[in-house]
């Protein structure tokens, strides 16, 4: 008479059904992460970009402080005369290259000396620029509600400008 084994036996050399579907699922949802980065990069470059220009608006307005207007701004002052951050005024203190869309920074002053402008090229990206002025509008002079129509936003073939 054979002894029973006492311990059932183990599988040997094949994947459980089990370990199968948790495979499957593992990797439907790295598919679905990897379909979603392009979405998800180009949301966090628009917030990005956002801030960079609300701090260049804020530190603009700290460089204005004691001139009696802003006829003579460019980022390059900015840059070296207030805490804006090294990331977006770049190596060189001029804005070249460093927003989150590749693209540069300016400020320039406007026709109204009491006003500036900041623009912000997108030379990568040039398809956003409607929806990245969308979203700029409310925060400029003219907290407009869209781009379309208004005065203190305008659009060119790679970039947007924005008065503050």
């Amino acid at each position: 008479m054979s002894k029973q084994p006492t311990q059932p036996r183990k599988q040997r050399g094949a994947i459980s059904l089990d370990a199968l579907i948790v495979i499957g699922v593992v990797i439907l949802a790295l598919i679905f992460v990897i379909s979603q980065a392009p979405k998800l990069t180009y949301a966090w470059n628009k917030f990005q970009y956002g801030q960079q220009a609300a701090s260049i608006e804020k530190y603009t307005r700290d460089w204005q402080r004691g001139r009696s207007n802003f006829a003579t701004v460019d980022i390059s002052k900015v840059c070296a005369t207030t805490d804006l951050d090294r990331k977006i005024c770049g190596p060189g203190n001029n804005g070249v290259a460093t927003n989150p869309f590749g693209g540069n920074w300016s400020v320039t002053a406007n026709s109204n000396p009491g006003l500036f402008d900041v623009t912000g090229t997108l030379p990568n990206d040039t398809n956003r620029i409607i929806d990245i002025a969308d979203t700029m509008a409310p925060s400029t002079r003219g907290n407009c509600q869209e781009s379309t129509g208004c005065s203190t936003l305008s659009t060119s073939a790679t970039g947007v400008t924005m008065t503050y």
